[in-house]
């Protein structure tokens, strides 16, 4: 019985998958709630956020993390490192936007996303992302790396930081 029931969620994987690939995202994740073994699971929902990440989409990406229904699915090497893809693309505010559809593992991408813009002077950029941290220590920590890296004029204070976040309007993440 064991092997009939994950054989179904093989095939289940794999008709989920083929559904993304062929753009029926919506399709892929009603076949990917009948599957039952977590591995198939894990394996569906990585390669449909594969998929979409690959189609450059920060919404559809965005739209595929917030429907997983456990986020631990999602975990790996390549999830925490999406955020940067979309960086280095130059969607620094797409990037942002998957970090924070990540909830609690969106911080460390946060950082990356930060330093990332760091190197490349983007001050404003670094102020966006690290508003979205809420630890208030280590953004204070990650401004003061940063603004000794740059020019009297240019440096952040966790005051500015402050003022950006009264001022940023609400997360399209849910």
């Amino acid at each position: 019985m064991m092997t009939a029931h994950m054989s179904m969620d093989e095939q289940l994987k794999d008709q989920a998958i083929r559904q993304a690939l062929a753009g029926d995202t919506a399709g892929a994740r009603e076949t990917v709630s009948g599957v039952v073994d977590r591995r198939y699971l894990r394996d569906a929902w990585q390669m449909m956020l594969f998929i979409e990440s690959e189609r450059g989409s920060v919404q559809s990406v965005k739209d595929t993390i917030v429907s997983c229904p456990d986020p631990s699915l999602l975990a790996s090497h390549f999830y925490l490192e999406l955020p940067q893809v979309f960086v280095k693309a130059g969607d620094r505010s797409g990037a942002i936007e998957i970090a924070k559809a990540m909830g609690n593992a969106g911080v460390l991408p946060l950082i990356g996303i930060a330093a990332h813009l760091a190197q490349d002077g983007d001050l404003a950029g670094v102020r966006e992302a690290l508003s979205h941290i809420d630890d208030e220590d280590l953004r204070t920590m990650i401004l003061r790396k940063v603004s000794g890296l740059h020019p009297k004029g240019e440096r952040l204070t966790a005051r500015d930081l402050r003022a950006d976040q009264a001022a940023s309007s609400g997360s399209l993440a849910a």
